[in-house]
């Protein structure tokens, strides 16, 4: 006689499955690392629409919110994108081996390494703010 056969144990749905120790799971990772840029430039941008349009400024590029948040961003855009860019790749590295940072942290550690690279660079090849 035979045993009978056991169903196949399927994992279930686990909400947090993508951050288990011991996985490789990239996406909370960059996503974290996301929100730390995204969420300040939302504020600023609304900070910005938020002022007052300076007079010698519209005659530069009008008064229209488009215009002030072009002329917010025109300043900043390379070396955000460039910030933002090695970061992610810091948080992908981060996330490499198989045990150790959780989500949340490496993300959040990428976007501060990051930024503090990208700054060291940018600061030695004579670029200013």
């Amino acid at each position: 006689m035979t045993a009978p056969q056991r169903p196949e144990r399927r994992p279930r749905l686990d909400p947090d499955g993508d951050d288990r120790p011991g996985e490789r799971a990239f996406t909370p990772t960059l996503l974290v690392t996301l929100a730390w840029y995204a969420v300040p430039a939302v504020v600023y941008l609304t900070w910005v629409l938020s002022q007052a349009p300076v007079d010698a400024k519209c005659a530069e590029t009008g008064c229209t919110a488009a215009g002030r948040i072009g002329a917010a961003v025109a300043g900043g855009w390379a070396w955000t994108l460039s910030s933002l860019t090695a970061s992610l790749l810091v948080a992908v590295l981060l996330r490499l081996p198989r045990a150790g940072w959780r989500a949340g942290v490496a993300g959040s550690a990428a976007a501060i390494l990051g930024a503090g690279l990208v700054t060291v660079v940018l600061r030695t090849a004579g670029w200013v703010i």
